[in-house]
């Protein structure tokens, strides 16, 4: 498999060439473990999302297992998210924010 950097680069580069392309089997990339270190990697270090979620995990409970359990699980199509609860907070401007809350976690 291609590391997720130059499948994203592919991919931005045909989005600015043809606003009609389409694209297709995106899903391939779910099962490429590059994929997920990548997202790990621009997130862990910013402030904040050491945080602990409303399942009390927090981000540092990320690991290679988990990357491994998520892909077998997407490939057996046993995975099912759990739907997110939605609400909208105030801004400063009046106008409201969306926000959504995971009622837990099932890996």
């Amino acid at each position: 498999m291609q590391k997720a950097e130059i499948v994203l680069a592919i991919l931005r580069k045909q989005s600015k060439q043809s606003k009609d392309y389409e694209f297709s089997r995106l899903y391939r990339n779910l099962f490429n473990q590059d994929f997920y270190m990548l997202a790990y990697n621009n997130l862990y270090a910013k402030e904040g999302n050491m945080t602990a979620g409303t399942d009390g995990k927090t981000i540092d409970g990320f690991n290679i297992s988990l990357v491994e359990r998520i892909i077998t699980r997407i490939k057996n199509e046993t995975y099912y998210p759990q739907p997110s609860r939605r609400t909208y907070i105030p801004k400063k401007n009046g106008k409201l924010r969306p926000l959504a809350i995971s009622w837990n976690t099932v890996i």
